[in-house]
């Protein structure tokens, strides 16, 4: 595939606030993750990171993109950049506050040190071809702050595969963001294999933008949420977030995980840092009641007044607002198998943990049904994330499989089903519920398909001791905060960053 840039028309005038709210890292958890692990906190060190940005021209002279961060910003000292894919480059403010919020020296994966510096239609060039190879410089997390879509649906349309395909063979996390606005800009939130963020006000776009048979319309976005009032600081700080699990799981090893693999370009990849754990673990994680510091909203009416979704998230929040602390007990409670596959204590889990389970599903010897017993000590609230990846073909043909995966919670005491997530759209299935203090429970992953397959999961669970209840109130009227945009046309590729 040969992809050719062509600049078709440019509104080059942006603005950008160059940090987020400076009381995000308390909303979202990190003070307290801070107060918990004092020095031993993680900081992303030794994670690679990608930073893609939609690029500008600062004059007629289309030869020179403007998308890259100032490598001379304080706030970088120490940080090593690269530029693949484009010649000549140029500083750009929105790059640098999303920079500054994902890995500047006072982020929370401040400890980044190695980022490759991609213009988005540089970097779709660089894995659209027939065989894919792993990321530059074995990164394992990418950002992107910009929204857009191809010339043609079937443009579109490949490059979500192109983009999925990555996640599938390299564990990359895709982390990006919704418009800031109701859109019809499908790239890349309407992916399959990436974390989509939204924003805390419930303000941003929501829902996936139908392109074809596949990547259809109807599906849940965004998947999280943060306190801010634009999306391209909340996708930062989830990448950042993302970092610091990673980080968690490698360094974790085999304390962790129970298996690990090793990825082409890549490295080791262990049970705990893989694509479908992070993503699991930053929704089981989050908060669906909160009490926010920073003025942007609080979500205190989650799921109520027909906005929950068949696969049991919130249309406009999706999981609720990411917590740092809560995900990160869950990579640190380690992984525990389903009682079908060994599990201790006959699946008996602990309040935080996950699974990956690589073959599930009944074909080939694989287990059809995955069980997850514990015992509630106290009344208290349950979220737990099944989180389950399309597969694409590496080839031309770029070919879709996508399977389907439902979640139960069941309660063995009063012998009655207290939840259930079903959704025959998404590829993630959640659970919301309340726990009942000396009854036993039981999670179930069952197949949302008759026919026997093989494919691989990751399920996480966090229970919180206080029964939590959400308030019927309606959220207060959203306000949004909106600057000059940037729109750009490519031959491939129509790109721009979200309000600013």
């Amino acid at each position: 595939m040969k992809i050719t840039k062509h600049w078709l028309y440019l509104i080059p005038t942006l603005t950008w606030s160059v940090v987020g709210f400076a009381d995000y890292k308390t909303d979202i958890g990190y003070t307290d993750l801070q107060a918990l692990l004092a020095a031993n906190i993680p900081t992303g060190a030794g994670v690679n990171v990608l930073h893609i940005e939609a690029s500008s021209v600062g004059s007629t002279d289309t030869a020179y993109p403007i998308y890259s961060p100032d490598v001379n910003d304080t706030a970088f000292t120490g940080k090593s950049f690269s530029f693949p894919g484009v010649l000549s480059k140029g500083v750009n403010g929105h790059s640098n506050g999303v920079g500054s919020i994902f890995y500047g020296n006072n982020a929370m994966a401040n400890g980044i040190s190695n980022i490759a510096s991609y213009e988005a239609n540089a970097w779709l060039t660089s894995i659209a071809f027939s065989s894919v190879s792993a990321p530059f410089n074995g990164a394992r997390v990418a950002n992107d702050s910009w929204v857009g879509d191809g010339n043609t649906p079937a443009q579109t349309s490949v490059i979500l595969r192109v983009v999925d395909r990555l996640t599938n063979l390299t564990e990359l996390t895709q982390v990006v963001g919704m418009a800031n606005s109701l859109s019809t800009n499908p790239l890349i939130s309407s992916a399959y294999n990436v974390i989509a963020v939204g924003r805390t006000d419930g303000g941003a776009d929501f829902g996936s933008d139908p392109v074809d048979s596949v990547y259809n319309g109807g599906r849940t976005r965004p998947d999280i949420v943060t306190p801010e009032t634009v999306t391209s600081s909340s996708t930062a700080e989830v990448s950042a977030t993302a970092a610091l699990l990673i980080e968690t799981g490698h360094t974790g090893a085999l304390n962790l995980s129970n298996e690990s693999n090793t990825v082409t370009g890549v490295g080791t990849i262990y049970n705990a840092e893989k694509s479908e754990t992070i993503k699991a673990a930053i929704m089981a994680g989050a908060d669906r009641v909160t009490h926010n510091t920073s003025p942007t909203a609080n979500i205190n009416d989650y799921g109520t007044n027909g906005h929950l979704t068949a696969n049991g998230l919130d249309d406009r929040f999706g999981a609720g607002q990411v917590n740092v602390l809560h995900s990160y007990q869950i990579i640190a409670g380690g992984e525990q198998n389903s009682s079908e596959d060994g599990g201790n204590n006959n699946g008996n889990i602990t309040v935080n943990g996950f699974d990956y389970d690589s073959a599930f599903g009944g074909a080939f010897g694989s287990n059809r049904t995955a069980s997850y017993q514990f015992n509630a000590s106290s009344d208290g609230a349950l979220s737990a994330a099944l989180v389950w990846n399309i597969g694409i073909a590496n080839n031309a043909t770029l070919a879709s499989s996508l399977h389907h995966l439902n979640l139960e919670l069941f309660d063995v005491t009063s012998n009655a089903r207290t939840a259930y997530s079903a959704s025959t759209l998404d590829n993630t299935q959640n659970i919301w519920a309340q726990l009942v203090m000396g009854h036993n429970y039981q999670l179930f992953v069952t197949p949302g398909e008759a026919n026997n397959f093989s494919w691989d999961y990751a399920l996480a669970w966090h229970i919180n001791p206080s029964p939590i209840t959400p308030a019927p109130v309606p959220l207060p009227n959203a306000f949004y905060l909106f600057g000059s945009s940037i729109l750009l046309g490519f031959n491939y590729l129509k790109a721009h960053r979200k309000s600013k």
